[in-house]
């Protein structure tokens, strides 16, 4: 199985402030040319993959469609079809020029050897979990036999936790090289081959031989990252700060498992994991806050240079890239070139440049579901939202409708518009069904946009002078509060999601009867209308109310959370290992032992202590074996403890203990 990473999910539903707008194309083929030329060199990678054949087929295949496309052009709708069969073509040579070559030259020519020396850099930022380092590793040279041969081809390492290797390290891996299917699991080795990835390594002996190698500006954003991660830890408790951490950096290692089950199950991933949904808000808040400083124009191209920087500075997903992508060709169309784009058109674009560098983007699954569903936004939402208007006023009057279609439209439709298309990728990829996915998203996304602008202002503000960040960090934990708890909550129904499986067939049958019953409904669509002109709200009022909620709230939590002048010892459930949390009747607080998973560690500190304290009076180590003290080196990074207490043990052959 994949490290534990949750699975990649679509970006449901935006506000109407950040919903792009799609605009109809005007009539003429030539207008269609980027949807039909864009979904056939998709279609043409994807019938590649299942076809043996070299490029120089799939380019002849090119040549003739487009020399049929340019003699048939002006017959309309023959011509455009043409154009798309070449485009599918290209897009089959495309992947087939793509296919590595196995040799002497390639790590893969080496699986199965054992107690072999694999010499590399480290080319990725490394993957962090509660006992295990995963590292991604570029080789460069096979030392066997004592014979080095050079070599090209990308290992995943996993290795323990300590000493920690980073990003751009020189290391030397000695142990036994393995092709990917010894992970046991087809799809993630799956996964791994269409990134690169040949072989596998488990527990090398892993020396470090140089540092500071790779990127410089790679480093620079991965040291801003990891500063911005420190600060979340600093101002918030768990899991509040791990959430906010993926929410916000694209980092979601440190979210604790149930946790994450939890937001699979709701499904409601997509909160986390940075895709459509985030970009369109970030867009939407960095308008509203350059509008009064910065001309129009002036104001998109901040906005554009800053999208390009906070996707490489999370990461650059598939899901991300699309998504700054498309928020920079809208604005781009909008606003230096006078006109809307159609974002129709805009999606397809960026699906081509994607996959035109890499074409396995085609099967990474937060690709796959991002753009469904932000396909599914662009042909459903605005038709919905009119059937809505015309019934709801049919039925009760337009006054009575309008606050009806208000909490309907966006909470309910928009939600279902983005889902029709992924919810057959879900079935497939994970075969499962969220039946909490619509509750879940009527309650937990109005809250998304305070907790991106409450949560960023926060870690601007911690970065900057820490103190003034806590104070800053009280309304992102109450959002983030109220988001775990609905999310726990519907989590724990029995119906929250049930077994259902697509095989490939049924994937495509799905998608085909969906796809002519989009035919069959579009034939009576009238003129696209904005989400946004049907959105009223007045800021006075509602800021008002808002900040006397917050003011109750906080009341009654630190009057709950006061010492109550009674001992309290708390036996925490940290799997693995003993955990025992101590508060005196005088507000005293003791921590004895942490065992072995960080993560679990922190939030069940989190479940006890309130989110304002960042201190312990005492940590005792009773001794250094991992399920006693792995879990204590975060408490001691993340808290103010004013004192450690061990039994004197060496830390020779205790690497957790070390590290304490």
């Amino acid at each position: 199985m994949p490290p534990r990473a949750l699975a990649p999910a679509p970006a449901p539903t935006a506000s109407p402030a950040a919903t792009i707008r799609s605009v109809p194309a005007p009539a003429g083929a030539r207008f269609f040319l980027a949807v039909v030329g864009g979904a056939g060199w998709l279609v043409g990678i994807a019938v590649a993959s299942a076809v043996d054949a070299g490029p120089g087929f799939w380019l002849l295949m090119a040549a003739a469609a487009l020399a049929g496309a340019a003699a048939l052009w002006r017959v309309g709708r023959v011509g455009l079809l043409l154009a798309g069969a070449a485009a599918l073509a290209l897009g089959g040579a495309r992947l087939a020029a793509a296919q590595p070559s196995i040799d002497a030259g390639a790590l893969a020519f080496y699986n199965g050897q054992t107690g072999v020396e694999v010499r590399g850099q480290v080319i990725a930022e490394p993957e962090r979990r509660d006992t295990s380092l995963r590292l991604r590793v570029a080789a460069r040279a096979v030392v066997l036999d004592g014979r080095t041969r050079p070599v090209a081809g990308v290992v995943t390492v996993q290795t323990h936790r300590y000493p920690a290797v980073d990003y751009g390290a020189t290391v030397s891996l000695r142990g036994d090289l393995e092709p990917l299917d010894a992970l046991g699991s087809a799809g993630f080795a799956a996964y791994l081959e269409r990134q690169g990835v040949a072989s596998v390594m488990a527990y090398p002996d892993v020396t470090v031989l140089a540092t500071d190698g790779g990127s410089p500006l790679r480093r620079a954003l991965l040291a801003i990252r990891a500063r911005g991660r420190i600060t979340l830890a600093a101002l918030l408790p768990e899991p509040q700060a791990s959430l906010l951490t993926g929410i916000l950096l694209g980092d979601d290692s440190g979210l604790p498992r149930t946790t994450a089950d939890a937001f699979q199950a709701t499904g409601m991933t997509h909160v986390i994991a940075i895709s459509g949904f985030n970009i369109a808000l970030i867009v939407a808040l960095l308008d509203r806050l350059t509008a009064p400083l910065l001309p129009r124009r002036s104001g998109a191209l901040v906005i554009i240079l800053f999208l390009a920087f906070y996707t490489l500075l999370v990461g650059a997903a598939p899901s991300v890239v699309r998504a700054a992508i498309m928020g920079s060709a809208y604005l781009i169309g909008l606003r230096l070139l006078g006109r809307p784009t159609w974002a129709l058109a805009g999606l397809f674009v960026a699906a081509f440049f994607m996959t035109l560098l890499n074409p396995n983007t085609l099967w990474d699954v937060g690709f796959q579901l991002s753009f469904a569903a932000t396909l599914g936004l662009m042909l459903y939402a605005t038709p919905w939202l009119r059937r809505l208007d015309r019934g709801t006023e049919a039925l009760l009057g337009p006054e009575a409708a309008r606050p009806i279609r208000r909490l309907l439209g966006e909470a309910v439709v928009v939600s279902l518009a983005a889902q029709v298309l992924v919810v057959p990728l879900l079935l497939y990829h994970f075969g499962r069904l969220s039946l909490a996915s619509l509750p879940a998203n009527l309650l937990v996304l109005p809250a998304q946009p305070a907790v991106m602008a409450s949560g960023g202002a926060a870690l601007f503000a911690g970065l900057l002078l820490p103190a003034a960040g806590r104070v800053v960090a009280v309304p992102a934990w109450l959002f983030l509060t109220y988001t775990l708890a609905v999310i726990d909550r519907l989590a724990s129904a029995p119906w929250a999601s049930v077994p259902l499986r697509l095989s490939g067939p049924g994937l495509v049958a799905a998608y085909a009867v969906i796809g002519a019953l989009t035919l069959l409904a579009t034939r009576d669509r009238d003129t696209d209308r904005t989400l946004a002109a049907r959105w009223r709200l007045r800021p006075v009022p509602l800021v008002a109310l808002g900040g006397a909620a917050v003011v109750v709230v906080l009341a009654v939590a630190w009057w709950a959370e006061r010492p109550d002048g009674r001992l309290h010892v708390a036996f925490l459930d940290v799997g693995q290992g003993d955990a025992i949390f101590i508060q005196s009747p005088g507000g005293a607080q003791v921590l004895i032992d942490g065992g072995r998973y960080p993560s679990v560690l922190l939030e069940r500190l989190g479940e006890q202590m309130p989110f304002w304290d960042h201190s312990l009076d005492l940590v005792i180590a009773t001794h250094p074996d991992d399920d006693h003290v792995a879990g204590l080196p975060e408490v001691v990074a993340r808290y103010d403890v004013a004192q450690v207490i061990t039994n004197g043990a060496t830390a020779d052959d205790a690497p957790a203990y070390q590290r304490l």
